[in-house]
């Protein structure tokens, strides 16, 4: 029998020895080739993809409701051929960290509809090809000025369905720049909606000159201050269903875009008369059908509640008439 002390020996380097951190472990993605699938593949326990890839032409990857509870640096790395990576559902992910996705080829990265809270300063850098990153129905609580540095062409951003609160100044430093994709021209698209957006700081929007969708709708705004889109033309903006009671300021600085959707907001219906008969002037399009009801709406109850007090006060008057001449009416109004 062997002594306690060589026993203890060796079970020591397995108390103290650093667990193996997996990336894919048990865990299947299927292949596409223009939209065509091609492949499915099991992951048994590993920490690259590559190696499980055939040798079969794809220009798609998805990883669709697997266990994935972080992507570890290089887990991802050497895809040449890959143009577009789907990591979906896959509700353990939580933090995307440097060295992951640097380097790739990719055009589009999909990461929506996973726990993502926390995204490295660096994750999004260095993506020469990107044109697309999803985001969206994650936990996001923060936007960083520092993501997306060295992405040429990268000109969708979809970030709905977050815990954003505040965009800063600078919050799109790194997406400043002349974007074309060969000859053609590309423009921005920011997608906001649906998070908890209270504040955009001053220089929020500072450096870059057009933004083809802007969409702040769904958010807790309650102004939206006369130089945000200071040298910015915008398409279309989506300011709908915030908490915004008036525009306050010069409205050719703010109602600058094409299309201005502001439906759906608390505001002042005089403020939104004024607002309606500058646009019909200058030539823009707003959207406010449901505002605009809602303020009849208000309008035909207040005449109703007028209607509704004269008649009484005219029906209180024949009472009295009646007391005068001696014959008190039966119902009287009180």
């Amino acid at each position: 029998m062997l002594p306690a002390k060589t026993i203890l020996l060796l079970f020591l380097p397995l108390c103290f020895s650093k667990s193996v951190d997996i990336t894919f472990k048990k865990v299947t993605f299927r292949g596409y080739s223009l939209y065509t699938e091609k492949f499915k593949k099991t992951i048994p326990s590993s920490n690259s993809l590559k190696e499980f890839l055939p040798k079969s032409a794809f220009d798609k990857i998805e990883f669709i409701e697997q266990k994935i509870p972080v992507l570890y640096e290089n887990s991802l790395a050497d895809l040449e051929d890959l143009d577009e990576l789907v990591i979906e559902h896959c509700n353990k992910l939580e933090e995307i960290k440097e060295g992951v996705f640097n380097n790739l080829a990719l055009s589009t990265l999909d990461l929506s509809q996973n726990d993502i809270t926390t995204i490295e300063s660096s994750a999004f850098d260095n993506l020469p090809n990107i044109l697309n990153i999803n985001l969206a129905d994650n936990n996001i609580g923060a936007w960083d000025k520092n993501w997306f540095k060295n992405t040429p062409l990268l000109t969708r951003i979809s970030m709905q369905n977050n815990s954003i609160a505040k965009l800063p100044n600078n919050a799109f430093k790194n997406l400043v720049g002349v974007k074309k994709f060969g000859k053609v021209d590309l423009t921005i698209n920011l997608v906001l909606s649906y998070n908890k957006i209270k504040t955009i700081e001053p220089k929020a929007f500072n450096g870059l000159t057009k933004i083809n969708n802007l969409w702040l709708d769904n958010n807790q705004l309650e102004n939206f201050d006369e130089n945000l889109l200071d040298k910015v033309k915008v398409n279309d903006l989506r300011i709908n269903q915030n908490n915004i009671r008036c525009l306050d300021g010069d409205l050719a600085k703010i109602i600058k875009a094409d299309t201005t959707h502001l439906d759906a907001n608390p505001l002042d219906c005089e403020c939104l008369n004024n607002i309606k008969t500058w646009a019909e002037k200058n030539g823009k399009v707003i959207e406010i059908f449901f505002s605009e009801m809602d303020c009849a709406a208000q309008r035909i109850k207040m005449k109703m509640n007028a209607l509704t007090k004269r008649l009484k006060e005219i029906r209180d008057q024949d009472n009295d008439i009646e007391v005068a001449e001696g014959h008190p009416t039966s119902n009287p109004i009180k």
